[in-house]
């Protein structure tokens, strides 16, 4: 494919992760996705994974995908929240205050049927029990608490409010629903079939790579990202180069600069990284087992 972002080498790479850098049945990154990202770092190329889960959830997220390295940069929440792993420091962005919270959740109250979920202090908050929570708890590796009431909900500030529905159908119902009486300073969008995510307007992954940019002094011009949801578009816009997966929605190819040829299913994020960049992968063995 033609390079046309007139990026040669980029100094940050940064990724979302499901729908984009890991594999849709198993959740796991494949040999030569890890190959190529481990060639990334050998190069000097800043690496960074950004992500809907928090930030307290996602290093031992990543350590399962054994990369031999720990990413640069970690952003969780959305953009809500951004680890420097130099550091250890994490950043936290405009988060829903209570009253903000307690608004949301009583706005959805028709659907009663609908799930609201919150994390908090290293567990998941929600109105009932079920199929959806295990395997989030699975996946999280946090436990869950059920509210006796909804006003525990709104009892502390957070990073996003999640809604689990149990079909793709009802999803769409209560996000059109959702876009149709939150004011100008929220968000609501979808980051799976069955879950929407509510957050402040402000608070995305875009907020989040400008504050990388900042921090390690690289131009976004300079940085390119990749993702697959709406979650993703602020942050393909910021970059100087954003991609969109081929597998993503109709919203993110309409934000990217340009979308890759295979699915993250067939590690189109490596191939797109190595057709796009062949000076930093002059040296890449792409046949090695």
């Amino acid at each position: 494919m033609a390079n046309t972002s007139g990026i040669e080498i980029p100094e940050l790479v940064l990724a979302d992760i499901d729908g984009t850098l890991v594999e849709d049945a198993t959740r796991t990154m494949t040999p030569f996705v890890r190959r190529v990202l481990q060639h990334l770092h050998k190069k000097g190329v800043l690496f960074g994974i950004a992500s809907g889960r928090p930030c307290d959830e996602l290093p031992n997220t990543i350590a399962q995908y054994e990369m031999g390295f720990e990413p640069d940069f970690i952003v969780g929440m959305n953009g809500g929240e951004v680890l420097d792993t130099s550091t250890g420091e994490v950043s936290v962005f405009d988060q829903l205050q209570p009253d903000r919270i307690k608004t949301i959740i009583e706005m959805m109250q028709p659907y009663d049927q609908v799930n609201p979920v919150i994390y908090r202090e290293h567990l998941l908050v929600c109105r009932f029990y079920d199929d959806l929570i295990r395997t989030s708890e699975e996946h999280a590796h946090k436990k869950s608490i059920v509210v006796k009431s909804d006003d525990e909900y709104w009892t502390e500030p957070t990073g996003k409010i999640m809604f689990r529905t149990q079909t793709p159908e009802q999803c769409e119902e209560i996000e059109a629903f959702a876009k149709a009486h939150i004011d100008s300073t929220l968000a609501a969008f979808r980051t799976q079939p069955t879950l929407l995510e509510v957050q402040d307007i402000n608070m995305n992954k875009g907020v989040a790579l400008m504050e990388i940019s900042r921090r390690t002094g690289i131009d976004r011009s300079r940085i390119v990202a990749y993702g697959d949801a709406s979650n993703d578009n602020e942050m393909l816009k910021a970059a100087g180069l954003g991609v969109c997966m081929i597998n993503g929605l109709p919203d993110t190819k309409a934000s990217a600069d340009a979308i890759t040829e295979k699915d993250n299913d067939h590690d189109g994020m490596a191939h797109d990284l190595i057709e796009r960049f062949p000076r930093l992968f002059e040296d890449f063995d792409i046949d090695q087992a």
